[in-house]
């Protein structure tokens, strides 16, 4: 993958986040070619989906977990 296919996955990602955060609630998903090609809460299983669906690629895809739960942090 080129830099520049990273950074259309991450484009996707970032112009539809709002709807992939509803689809995948705290969940972790697999972004590869503009789409979602695994998501699940264990990133372990997800990164293992992606590894089957796509194999070494997954290696140049996009790793997001999609919180939904408010951080709060004390400094």
């Amino acid at each position: 993958m080129s830099l520049k296919e990273f950074k259309q996955d991450k484009k996707y990602l970032t112009e539809n986040y709002a709807q992939l955060k509803s689809e995948h609630p705290d969940e972790f998903v697999v972004i590869h070619s503009g789409k979602v090609v695994a998501s699940g809460v264990a990133l372990e299983e997800v990164l293992s989906n992606a590894r089957k669906e796509i194999g070494n690629k997954l290696n140049n895809s996009v790793v997001e977990y999609l919180n939904t739960r408010k951080i709060e942090m004390v400094v």
